[in-house]
């Protein structure tokens, strides 16, 4: 890869797209095209034709179904209504409403919070919290398993960083103690973690790691985006999930996941959201949300208080399947999210596998190196609460099927 990138442009634009080309045919899936309403039986185009045809959706962050919710679509209608389509400007200038300060309040307390910044979406609200907390003189030790808007924030900041393990606290501890005594004290130290794991859906000893970080005067950035609507009794995350309310510095979330909307956002102590408010350039510098996706995000935090039945199905959904899974045959990960990994321990079938699902009408993700390490690789099942047990049944029936088609099963 790294004498790739030496070559020149027009080489490199040769190679790279024979590649694709040749990883399309291998059963390469990224980029399926659909049409219509996000949801469990979607429209998706044929891989050798232009027709489109019912696909089982296993493959949706839309979670909750919240994404084609009757209450939500009538009150993004209402809103088009009464503000139009469009902010008009940054929130730091004129794209800033009342709709928008209500929303950010509500958020808030979704992490026991003081105060929230919403930003156009996640990869954005970690450039925004990077960018506007930390300079060059400050350090970041960040979870391995960090989204990469993480990681292109650190580069693009410049910070010094440190990888770590979270499920080794005690070499996490000992890597705070060096970076303190490397740094002689004058480094404010940052840590982000993940809530739910986005590779397999399961928590680590977050109040450990938050004990670690306290003792050694970290402060905490907790990437909740999988845990928003999944996880705790209502819904709140990981933070409700544990009993942690308001025992991180910080907690970024997405809303285009169970949400069902889009948008991100970024809550914390009031000084720290000021901060963000007034210095960090992605949120400056960036249209404020439209006030019809606000109000998309706005109901569904409405059902999330008043509805606790979808959390509670989704989790019935979870379970269900994974039970499912184990009794077909196949090695899972139990975690306590809308992800379920499938792993099949031979080289290179878990994207033929998935072309071949593909084909029979199941839609589902694979994770593959970079993303995992090798003989790791998985078919990545994301739940949906509007799932009927019918379908999740077909759902297993097809892969444990498929499975068996190329012999690992």
């Amino acid at each position: 890869m790294i004498e790739l990138e030496r070559k020149p442009f027009r080489e490199r634009l040769a190679h790279q797209y024979s590649t694709y080309l040749s990883e399309l045919e291998a059963g390469y899936m990224m980029g399926r095209e659909g049409c219509g309403p996000v949801a469990k039986i979607m429209q998706y185009k044929d891989l050798h034709t232009d027709d489109f045809k019912d696909v089982l959706v296993f493959g949706s962050n839309s979670y909750l179904g919240f994404s084609n919710h009757s209450y939500i679509k009538q009150k993004v209608k209402q809103a088009v209504d009464a503000y139009g389509i469009g902010t008009g400007g940054s929130p730091a200038f004129s794209g800033y409403t009342r709709q928008h300060h209500e929303l950010e309040q509500r958020l808030a307390k979704l992490a026991g919070h003081e105060d929230a910044i919403l930003l156009p979406g996640g990869y954005m609200a970690n450039l925004c919290w990077v960018n506007g907390l930390m300079n060059r003189k400050d350090v970041i030790v960040y979870d391995k398993n960090s989204h990469a808007s993480v990681i292109n924030a650190i580069k693009m900041t410049g910070v010094t960083f440190y990888s770590f393990d979270p499920e080794n606290l005690a070499q996490f501890n000992k890597l705070l103690a060096h970076i303190k005594n490397r740094t002689k004290g004058e480094a404010q130290i940052f840590s982000t973690v993940e809530g739910v794991r986005s590779i397999d859906g399961t928590i680590i000893d977050l109040a450990g790691y938050i004990d670690v970080c306290k003792s050694q005067d970290v402060i905490t950035i907790l990437d909740d985006a999988h845990g928003i609507g999944t996880v705790g009794k209502t819904g709140k995350g990981t933070l409700e999930y544990l009993d942690l309310m308001g025992q991180v510095d910080m907690r970024m979330s997405t809303c285009s996941k169970a949400i069902g909307a889009q948008g991100a956002f970024v809550s914390g102590s009031r000084e720290l959201i000021f901060l963000l408010r007034n210095f960090s350039y992605p949120y400056l510098f960036t249209s404020a949300l439209a006030q019809p996706t606000v109000a998309a995000i706005s109901a569904a935090l409405d059902l999330l208080e008043t509805e606790p039945q979808w959390v509670q199905r989704l989790q019935e959904n979870v379970s269900y399947m994974q039970d499912r899974l184990e009794n077909a045959g196949f090695e899972i990960i139990r975690g306590v999210s809308g992800i379920i990994p499938v792993f099949f321990r031979k080289d290179g079938v878990v994207r033929h596998i998935n072309k071949a699902l593909y084909q029979k009408g199941l839609f589902a993700n694979i994770m593959e190196y970079p993303m995992v390490p090798p003989g790791l690789e998985r078919l990545r099942l994301s739940m949906m609460a509007t799932h009927t047990r019918e379908e999740i049944d077909t759902a297993v029936s097809l892969i444990a099927e498929t499975a068996k088609e190329f012999d690992v099963l």
